[in-house]
């Protein structure tokens, strides 16, 4: 699943909004989100809170299945982050705290996560979602460079959780089993991604990524291993 090219650059460019603003502590960040948002509770406060995880696609919200791609994009600041959104019913939708886990099935290791506060949009059918124009309405987690003792992220089967917690307390948990997958379509930069998102990163690896084999690689693989 590719995020399409003009919400890509819109993503950029919210990103760069996002970094001036990144010094605000999540306390400061949740105070004005809860002073300023007045949406109305969104399914029914009787039922229990619902979650469904999913990524954006062409500026839609795509719900991530069972064994499906978590895309690795490349913010301004360098390295490789999934972007995590959010569809939610049954609880108050202003200021909700988001926050998503990778988790290796293999040995347990969190590889990466990251929690935020968010305000979900209403939508249709009693359900609220991330507004996908901004990627502070995402989970950005932190996937690559994968600096030891990490596995390799890329191409191999991870569990991914989400939990989101409105301002009451009402909690909902979704886990998925998705792959990553460097997916760009660019060669050299599905190439970098590769070579960032593979086990024993160091600084200067990935200098001249497609020199270094790494375009040819999959399922968790190296060059090194490709060439035996």
């Amino acid at each position: 699943m590719l995020l399409g090219r003009p919400f890509a650059r819109s993503l950029v460019s919210a990103s760069v909004l996002a970094a001036l603003v990144g010094c605000s502590s999540p306390e400061a960040v949740e105070g004005r989100v809860g002073a300023t948002c007045k949406l109305a509770f969104v399914g029914s406060d009787a039922g229990s809170p619902e979650l469904v995880p999913g990524v954006a696609v062409d500026g839609g919200f795509v719900e991530l299945g069972e064994g499906g791609a978590l895309p690795l994009a490349t913010p301004p600041q360098g390295g490789h982050v999934s972007f995590v959104a959010a569809r939610a019913t049954n609880l108050d939708p202003c200021g909700v705290k988001l926050k998503a886990t990778v988790r290796s099935p293999r040995t347990g290791f969190i590889a990466a996560e990251e929690e935020r506060t968010v305000t979900l949009s209403v939508a249709d059918g009693g359900w609220a979602e991330a507004e996908l124009d901004d990627i502070s309405n995402f989970a950005n987690v932190p996937m690559c460079p994968d600096y030891p003792p990490n596995e390799t992220l890329v191409d191999l089967p991870y569990d991914l959780e989400v939990r989101i917690v409105d301002r009451a307390g009402r909690t909902a948990h979704a886990t998925r089993s998705i792959v990553p997958r460097c997916e760009q379509t660019e060669p050299y930069d599905r190439a970098l991604c590769r070579c960032e998102c593979s086990e024993g990163y160091a600084l200067g690896r990935c200098a001249d990524p497609l020199d270094g084999g790494w375009l040819e690689v999959v399922d968790g693989g190296s060059p090194d291993a490709a060439a035996d």
